[in-house]
C-alpha cells in the first residue's frame, strides 16, 4: 500500500521543474519539504531515484521508469478532481460548431434551441460551410461530420451518431409521366438533377447500392447545382430524379411531394460523427454541448430518415 501519494507528486514537480529550487519556486512548496519528502520516497522505494549535484539532477534509470508510471498516476488523479470539479461549474461562454450546411438546417435547427434555453450563459457559433474545416488549426471545439468512415484525426476523439445516405426521388406526377424505372439502367434515359461533382467528362454518375451488389448509373443531368435546397425544389415541381441526402427529402416524402425511386437502391451509407479534441481540460460548456447532441441528435437523425 502507497504511504503517501504526496509523494509522488512532489516527485514528478521536481522533476518536470528539474531541480529542487524551480519546483518550490514554481510550486510554492519549501525546497527543504521537497528534498525530504523525495528522499523519504527514496528510501521506502530501497533505490536512488535521483542523481543530485549542486547545480542541477538527474534522473536514475530506476528514477526514469518510476517517472512514467507516476506521471500517469498524477495526470490520472488530477482528471478525476478536475471531472467532480467540473460538475459545479456552470457552462458558460462561446462554444464553436462547424458542420455541413445540409446537417445545419436540417439536424440542427430544430434542436439548438432548446440546448440555448437550457444553458443561458453558454453563446454559440455555428459555422455551417461546405468545405472541409481543421478544426484544431481553425478554433472549433466540435465538428459535425458525415463521412462514408469514421475519421480519425490526431487528437480528436469520434463519437458515432447515425448512419445517413443519398437516396433517389423524383415528384408523381414525374414518374407519371415516365414510369417508375424497374432498374437502375433505367435512369439512363430519364431527366435527371444532381451536382456538378457528380459529373465526369460530361455525364453524371452515381453509385448505387441495394446491400448485396453496387451498380454505377452514367445519366445526362438536366440541372446541375450545388444548392441542395434547388434541387430539392426542381424535383418537387417534377423536372427529374434526383439523388439527395435524406433529411432533404425526408419532409417531402412524408408530404407526398416526391417518391422514393428504385426503392431498396441508395447511395452509400455515411456515418454521422461528432469530432472534438480529447476531454483533458475540456470547458464546462463545450462538455454541455457534446452531451446534449449524443442524446438528442440520433432521434433527429432517425426522424428525417427515409425507409428505402
Amino acid at each position: 500500500m502507497i504511504e503517501d501519494l504526496n509523494d509522488l507528486q512532489y516527485f514528478v514537480l521536481v522533476v518536470r521543474n528539474k531541480g529542487f529550487t524551480a519546483a518550490s519556486k514554481a510550486s510554492g512548496i519549501e525546497k527543504t519539504r521537497l528534498s525530504r519528502r523525495v528522499a523519504a520516497l527514496e528510501s521506502r522505494l530501497g533505490v536512488r531515484l535521483l542523481n543530485r549535484t549542486t547545480r542541477q539532477i538527474a534522473l536514475t534509470d530506476a528514477g526514469t521508469r518510476f517517472y512514467s508510471q507516476c506521471l500517469a498516476v498524477v495526470e490520472g488523479a488530477q482528471s478525476a478532481y478536475d471531472s467532480v470539479a467540473d460538475l459545479s461549474r456552470e457552462p458558460a461562454g462561446m462554444v464553436r460548431l462547424t458542420c455541413p450546411q445540409v446537417m445545419a438546417q436540417t439536424y440542427l435547427a430544430p434542436i439548438l434551441p432548446s440546448y440555448l434555453a437550457l444553458h443561458p450563459k453558454v453563446r454559440l457559433e455555428l459555422n455551417a460551410v461546405d468545405r472541409e474545416v481543421n478544426v484544431i488549426e481553425e478554433g472549433f471545439d466540435l465538428a459535425l461530420r458525415a463521412r462514408p468512415q469514421i475519421e480519425e484525426t490526431a487528437g480528436l476523439v469520434a463519437r458515432r451518431l447515425g448512419l445517413a445516405r443519398r437516396v433517389l426521388v423524383a415528384s408523381p406526377a414525374f414518374l407519371d409521366s415516365y414510369g417508375q424505372p424497374a432498374s437502375p439502367a433505367d435512369l439512363r434515359i430519364l431527366d435527371t438533377l444532381c451536382r456538378p461533382g457528380d459529373v465526369h467528362d460530361g455525364r453524371g454518375r452515381w453509385l448505387l447500392q441495394n446491400g448485396e451488389s453496387d451498380y454505377l448509373v452514367t445519366h445526362t443531368p438536366r440541372l446541375l447545382s450545388d444548392d441542395l435546397r434547388v434541387q430539392l425544389e426542381a424535383a418537387i415541381h417534377g423536372l427529374g430524379v434526383t439523388l439527395l441526402p435524406e433529411p432533404i427529402v425526408s419532409l417531402a416524402v412524408q408530404r407526398g411531394q416526391l417518391n422514393l425511386v428504385l426503392p431498396g437502391w441508395a447511395g452509400a451509407e455515411h456515418v454521422i460523427h461528432l469530432l472534438y479534441p480529447k476531454p483533458k481540460g475540456m470547458l464546462p460548456s463545450v462538455r454541455s454541448l457534446i452531451d446534449y447532441l449524443s442524446i438528442h441528435l440520433p432521434a433527429s437523425i432517425q426522424e428525417r430518415s427515409v425507409t428505402v
